[in-house]
């Protein structure tokens, strides 16, 4: 197994999984967001998160365009108690979803408190999809128990807007989960390390001395 890029116990290993040697652009804000698909050409970690969810929500719209070869045709009516599980899960979605992440505890380290905000963010959009696409997935084998698309076709119109909802960064949505983390008091500096850039792969910190580096006053 190769080795990692940094030393997990040296003080130069980025927290919270950033690029090497980024630096949280404090002061950032909602206003500084270069937009949805402008952020996706740059480097930063808010560009990163939105890829991957762009990809994961395409996921849902190619199931449903497979079904109709996966469920066998049968009655056009299926059964009414074929849509109470979907509409429960949609319903544990919306109410759980906006519940995470859970908030931050104040960190006066604004580094510290950056370092922190961003694992957060990242399992909270995880989590939210995966509430969202549950409600979408669950449809699959009711559609197929009942012999009828209609069934999972409900499941995707239920869950698709709630994973585009809960799921996707978009400015409002960092915003509303940058409030959820605050909402105990806490400065989280979300923005700063979502729009921070990390540093290229060979450069080196203005602090690092290299090891074969000899001071001029240690040579006799």
């Amino acid at each position: 197994m190769a080795p990692p890029p940094f030393s997990t116990d040296s003080p130069d290993a980025p927290e919270g999984g950033g690029g090497p040697g980024a630096a949280p652009a404090f002061g950032a804000g909602p206003g500084d967001d270069p937009g949805y698909l402008a952020s996706l050409r740059g480097r930063t970690e808010l560009g990163r998160m939105r890829l991957l969810m762009l990809v994961l929500a395409a996921a849902p719209v190619l199931i449903l365009a497979i079904t109709p070869l996966i469920v066998v045709g049968g009655p056009d009516d299926p059964a009414p108690w074929l849509f109470a599980p979907l509409a429960a899960a949609a319903g544990a979605a919306a109410l759980a979803g906006p519940r995470t992440p859970r908030p931050m505890a104040p960190e006066d380290d604004p580094r510290r408190a950056a370092a922190a905000a961003l694992p957060l963010f990242r399992q909270a959009l995880l989590a939210r999809f995966a509430l969202a696409e549950a409600v979408i997935v669950l449809g699959m084998p009711l559609s197929i128990a009942g012999q009828s698309e209609l069934v999972f076709a409900a499941g995707f119109v239920l869950g698709y807007p709630l994973l585009l909802w809960l799921a996707l960064p978009t400015r409002g949505g960092v915003e509303r989960l940058r409030r959820r983390l605050e909402s105990r008091g806490a400065e989280s500096h979300l923005w700063a390390v979502l729009l921070a850039e990390p540093a290229p792969r060979d450069a080196v910190p203005h602090d690092t001395v290299p090891h074969d580096t000899v001071p001029h006053d240690a040579v006799d």
